[in-house]
Formats: structure tokens, sequence, C-alpha cells
């Protein structure tokens, strides 16, 4: 019988890479016993989680998620191989849209077994990647505000910065043993990348080099931090537009240099994050140490090269309004 596998995110940990490479390649995943379903036009399976989650309609499914669940179940459950189901929509903590995964396992029952794979970052980085997919189509919270809702509240946008309680959550349905995490910092130095880390966790025989690359390897990349920022707070109210998250990167690049490394957290903040990191880790790591002795999630910082949000002074925004101009001229916009 075949087993069924649920990569449930994090966001902002290469899934949409792995969505899209899974997608594309799946006739070839299928010959090595990885079977990708395609549930519609989009390559994540996000329609999944629709029950709980109001998404876009585009990600609706005709039976809905549970209908759907037990469709894959009757269609793949008695056959061989490994059926891989993808969204990190399945990771959201907001009350009220939390996936009920004991529901999610039973529509799924008839699968000779059922396992949960969870990539994991730090939560600077982490809460930084939020900030800046959100800023791609909204006006984004103010910087200072997400850190205390990660302090007080562990979450930012609806999404657990605790794992702790992550793994509460899906302690409700899974056994400890039937849970996995990895580092997001240890798949992206795989030899196969982040894809690769993902084929070796299913046991797939396949290298990641031998699957037709689309996108460049890299689905959903993000702008940089402080130039997003900064085009954001000159186009309030709106979103900021491309053309001038590309100004503003322009312009970081001009003040700061090509090596400059920006982190969208002040010094104050940034230490804030690396507390609450260490004290949250330190508890989740001894939690999994039974099944997961050897996990770890890897602490990192800006480096020698990096420029807070703090360091940013007059000379940088008379940049961005020189840059601005010329590429709101390039766009048609003057």
């Amino acid at each position: 019988m075949a087993r069924v596998v649920l990569h449930i995110g994090t966001h902002k940990t290469a899934t949409t890479t792995i969505q899209d490479m899974f997608a594309h390649n799946a006739d070839l995943l299928r010959q090595h016993g990885v079977i990708y379903p395609r549930l519609s036009r989009v390559a994540g399976h996000h329609g999944l989680v629709m029950d709980w989650n109001k998404l876009p309609a585009a990600y609706a499914l005709p039976n809905g998620s549970l209908g759907t669940l037990r469709q894959l179940a009757a269609q793949y459950g008695k056959g061989e191989g490994t059926v891989v189901l993808s969204s990190e929509e399945f990771s959201r903590g907001l009350e009220g849209r939390r996936v009920d995964f004991r529901a999610v396992r039973e529509a799924l029952a008839g699968f000779e077994s059922f396992s949960v794979v969870c990539v994991l970052r730090e939560q600077w980085q982490y809460a930084q990647s939020i900030y800046l997919e959100t800023s791609k189509n909204r006006v984004p919270v103010k910087p200072g505000l997400l850190v205390q809702s990660i302090l007080n509240r562990d979450t930012i946008d609806g999404l657990w910065t605790d794992y702790n309680l992550l793994y509460d959550h899906l302690l409700e349905a899974f056994a400890p043993e039937e849970i996995a995490f990895l580092d997001f910092e240890a798949c992206r130095r795989h030899s196969g990348g982040v894809v690769g880390a993902m084929l070796e966790h299913l046991g797939c025989d396949l290298p990641a080099s031998a699957l037709e690359v689309v996108h460049d390897g890299q689905s959903n990349v993000s702008p940089l931090s402080l130039p997003a920022w900064a085009a954001s707070l000159i186009a309030e109210p709106e979103r900021a537009p491309r053309w001038l998250v590309e100004s503003t990167t322009g312009a970081f690049r001009a003040e700061y240099g090509e090596e400059a490394r920006p982190c969208l957290w002040t010094r104050t903040e940034f230490a804030a994050l690396s507390r609450y990191a260490q004290e949250r880790n330190a508890r989740f790591l001894e939690r999994l140490a039974p099944v997961q002795p050897d996990f770890a999630i890897r602490q990192s910082t800006p480096g020698d090269a990096a420029i807070y949000r703090d360091d940013i002074k007059g000379s940088f925004w008379l940049r961005c309004s020189r840059w601005t101009y010329r590429g709101k001229m390039a766009a048609g916009e003057g």
C-alpha cells in the first residue's frame, strides 16, 4: 500500500520551489515512487486547507478539502509509492483558520501510513521573510509592531513564531514519530539544495540534478528587506509597486555597496528576537530530542556587512528620491 506525506511548509522555506519542481517533474518522480498529484492549475495543494482557511478562489477544489482528500485516499491508497501533498497553508496558526488535522488524517485513512514534514528557519529571518511576502500584496505592518506581536503573542501574520505551538497543534493528530522537522539552512546546504533535501527525506533515489529546473530553481524570491521597507514607506497608504522597490534597491546598493546585507530589524529588535528564539527553541529541541536527537535550528547573525534599520540615514533617503524619480519616469508614470 502507498504512504502519504503531508508537507506543511512553513512559509518562506522554499515551499513554492518544491511545489513547482515536483509538479513540473511529476512524471519522472512517479517513475521513482513519488506521486505528486495535480489538483488544480496551481502547483501547491492549497485547496486542501480551504475547508478551514478561506483562500483566493483560484485554489478552490470542486469537492472541497476533505472531499478531495478522501478521493486521493481512494485513488492512491491501495497502490504503491509515496503520495506527497504540499501546502504551507497547513501550518497557519490563527484561531478559527487552523486546519483540523484529525479530520485530515481520518480522510486519508486509506493509506498505509501517514507522516508530516515541516521545514523551519530561525525566527528573525522567518519574520523578515513574512514581512517581505506580505509587502508584495498590501501595505505591511510596521517592523516594530511585528516584533511586539512576536514577543507578546508568538505570532506574525497568523503564523506561529514559537514552534512549540505548531508542534502542540500537530500532536493533537499525530504521534511524535510521525512528525519530522527539517532545518531550512541545512536543506539549503544540501548537495541538491532544498529540493534534494526533500527527495532524500522522502526516501527517493532520484537526485535533484535529474529534475528539469523551473524558475531557475528559485520560485517566489523575496526582494531585499530594507529597500522593500523603504518602498513601502514611500508608497503609503498604497502598496509599493515593483518599479518602486527596484528603485529603492538601486538606491540601497549605490549608498551601501553590493556586498551590504540589509536587515529589517534595528539592533535592539534583533537582540530581542534572538533572545526570544533561544528561549523557545531550546524548549522545542528538548521536546524533539527523543525522536529527532540531531535536529537543530541554525542560528546566525546578519554579519559584519549588515545594514540594520537604525543605520539608515538621510543620505539614503536622498538617493531614494533621485532613484524613485528616474524609476517613475522609466515606468511611464511621470
